[in-house]
């Protein structure tokens, strides 16, 4: 049986993000891993074509986070001209939020389209990107860090955005805003309680989620029960801190993914 190669590409990430790093870690597990490098350079799609990919990524951005985006409409041309800046580096987006699903079909479909021969089950895609994606549930879109399948989608916006920061955090920050005064004291006040933009904790933290993606390609399960596994959905920082971050796999998922 084939040995599982997984494909390792960024889109302007955090900084602070060591895909080496990463890839060793995927590689106690047994895999081949491929740094690819940025993914835009690495598929060298022609202009034509990356301008369409560029649009459709502009129209997969949500407009109303209580309305789901059912289907995307073509950009306006300085918002697909805005979105290949972003592409190419030329400028950076943290504050927008994607529908996580259609960046994921517009992706998958540039990969398959230009590595036809790495489409198969013998691969697992992983992009590692700065853009902020959602999914809709609830009624509402809420943030994620991680999208898995294939492309699986790895957010190092998500991961500072996407996990709550405790409650006090909030209602404290509440307060501030109504009385008009400087948020930033609070930020310095828990530092070290959340993970923040370019953390030198990103790297640790984005491997657990790398793994997840790796478990759910071999297992079909998307993340474990066990909230002291590092494959546990984190909803709130400090477990990102404590499990993500410092956890490993739990004896079951250990012995899923060996």
């Amino acid at each position: 049986m084939p040995r599982l190669t997984v494909c390792l590409y960024t889109d302007h990430p955090s900084e602070s993000l060591d895909i080496k790093a990463v890839a060793a870690s995927l590689e106690e597990y047994g895999v081949r891993t491929e740094n690819c490098g940025n993914l835009f350079e690495y598929l060298g799609v022609n202009h034509e074509a990356l301008y369409e990919a560029a649009a459709r990524l502009a129209s997969a951005r949500v407009p109303d986070i209580e309305s789901p985006l059912d289907e995307i409409h073509p950009p306006v041309p300085h918002e697909a001209d805005f979105e290949m800046k972003l592409i190419t580096g030329e400028e950076k987006g943290r504050g927008a939020l994607y529908d996580g699903l259609w960046v994921q079909r517009v992706l998958r479909k540039l990969i398959s389209d230009s590595l036809p021969e790495e489409s198969g089950s013998d691969f697992l895609h992983i992009i590692f990107t700065g853009r902020l994606v959602g999914t809709f549930e609830a009624r509402r879109y809420h943030a994620r860090v991680v999208l898995l399948g294939s492309p699986a989608i790895i957010s190092t916006s998500g991961l500072v955005e996407a996990p709550a920061r405790p409650r006090e955090y909030y209602f404290i920050k509440g307060g501030l805003i109504r009385s008009g005064r400087d948020t930033r004291e609070l930020d310095e006040m828990y530092r070290g309680k959340f993970i923040e933009y370019d953390d030198p904790k990103t790297t640790s933290a984005i491997s657990s989620y790398a793994l997840q993606a790796l478990f759910y390609e071999l297992s079909g399960d998307a993340f474990c029960e066990n909230p002291e596994c590092c494959l546990f959905n984190s909803h709130w920082q400090e477990d990102v801190l404590r499990v993500q971050y410092e956890g490993k796999p739990c004896a079951r998922c250990l012995e899923i993914l060996r």
